[in-house]
């Protein structure tokens, strides 16, 4: 998971929302101090209490990117059932 923001702010707001969460191993959180990769990857949402579309990315082990979906709204967001099919399907086998 990346987490975006403004540098100055970013670790508190980022304390903020992992604060009592537990996340599945070999799930990794990182921050995005100044929208550096949001904005290499034009997945910044400038717009005003937004900072990044809602984008779900499922990258390999071998670092192939298998399901990619970024969404202009918050309506599209990808459900945790949709993710957990594509990794059931990369793990049969079966491709993206």
């Amino acid at each position: 998971m990346i987490y975006p923001g403004p540098a100055s702010e970013l670790d508190g707001h980022a304390r903020d929302f992992v604060g009592g969460k537990s996340f599945p191993g070999g799930f990794t959180f990182l921050t995005d101090p100044g929208y550096r990769f949001t904005g290499a990857y034009r997945l910044r949402w400038d717009a005003p209490r937004e900072t990044a579309y809602p984008s779900t990315f499922v990258i390999d082990n071998k670092g192939t990117v298998r399901f990619a979906r970024v969404s202009r709204t918050h309506a599209g967001r990808v459900s945790a059932a949709e993710v957990l099919d594509v990794l059931t399907r990369i793990e049969d086998g079966h491709g993206r």
